[in-house]
């Protein structure tokens, strides 16, 4: 398993799941693709609702033939979901369905989109429970060796993505202006089992390397000083039916109509899930180790 160079902060699949235009040659007598999450941090919910008719994209701003709700399966409560359109930078639009609720983990939702026919597209997800993100305290002694290791501690389902960002400093070609460059790596798949949940080891001598690398092939840095600043993890916990049939959440894979799907009658994904952020300096005697520059150790400032 190798992981994933992106060079900017990526979110929850779901939040961006579909193109903004989805063809398929699959036969189409779906109703309707959704996209959703309910998010146990956040009291409003939201889902992309698509319409199919021979390819499932949305050219109009009025009103859709659909009526979206859910249910609380524990208790029976309906929530309908109130109709959004949004406009996109080309001009096509989107209808996005949103609902104000507290959801709490364990609690199970069914999701039943309508049409005034009878046609219904359904998905049923359960909420996570919320995990703690907990920054240990590393070996620094370990020769050729610069782990971080960070505790994801509690009993999430899935990890479909972990976002390790790097926050750099480097400097012009000729040495002297600073430049910022935030690097962030996938570790999706390197969380392993622990006791208390999850153990994530972060590899910052490994990274260092594809680090300098990026910083070489850049015309306008030097590689030959580079400051870790700061580091920023980003652990996505969805719910026990996220997981990916090839191993590793690609986007461009899985957003294809039928190749990653919860729903029924229906094309796309309504789940539950939620983002945890830590933030956070490693020891500079693992930065040292690993490869990056350590202001005082040449003699500047």
């Amino acid at each position: 398993m190798r992981k994933s160079l992106v060079l900017a902060a990526a979110v929850l699949l779901l939040f961006s799941a579909c193109s903004e235009t989805v063809e398929t040659r699959l036969e189409i007598e779906y109703p309707f693709s959704v996209f959703g999450i309910i998010n146990p941090k956040a009291d409003t919910h939201a889902v992309r609702v698509f319409e199919i008719k021979n390819n499932i994209s949305l050219i109009r701003p009025e009103p859709i033939d659909a009526v979206v709700r859910t249910t609380r399966m524990q208790t029976g409560d309906i929530q309908v979901w109130r109709d959004s359109v949004i406009q996109l930078d080309d001009g096509d639009y989107r209808h996005v369905y949103w609902s104000a609720f507290e959801a709490k983990a364990g609690e199970t939702y069914h999701l039943v989109v309508e049409r005034s026919d009878g046609a219904k597209t359904e998905a049923v997800t359960t909420v996570p429970a919320l995990a703690k993100l907990i920054v240990l305290e590393p070996d620094t002694l370990r020769p050729g060796e610069a782990f971080m290791p960070l505790l994801i501690r509690g009993a999430p389902p899935t990890l479909p993505r972990i976002d390790v960002e790097y926050i750099l400093v480097g400097f012009n070609i000729n040495g002297s202006d600073p430049i910022f460059k935030p690097v962030v790596f996938n570790y999706a798949g390197y969380a392993i089992p622990d006791p208390q949940g999850f153990l994530l080891n972060i590899d910052l001598r490994e990274d260092y390397l594809d680090i300098y690398k990026l910083f070489d092939a850049d015309n306008n840095v030097t590689p030959d000083i580079i400051d870790l600043r700061e580091m920023n993890v980003t652990v996505h916990v969805g719910d026990a039916n996220w997981v990916s049939p090839v191993e590793v959440f690609d986007e461009n894979f899985l957003v294809e109509p039928g190749t990653f799907s919860n729903v029924k009658n229906g094309f796309g994904y309504f789940g539950s899930g939620y983002t945890e952020v830590v933030s956070f300096r490693p020891p500079l005697a693992l930065i040292r180790r690993a490869g990056f520059h350590v202001p005082g150790d040449t003699g500047d400032g």
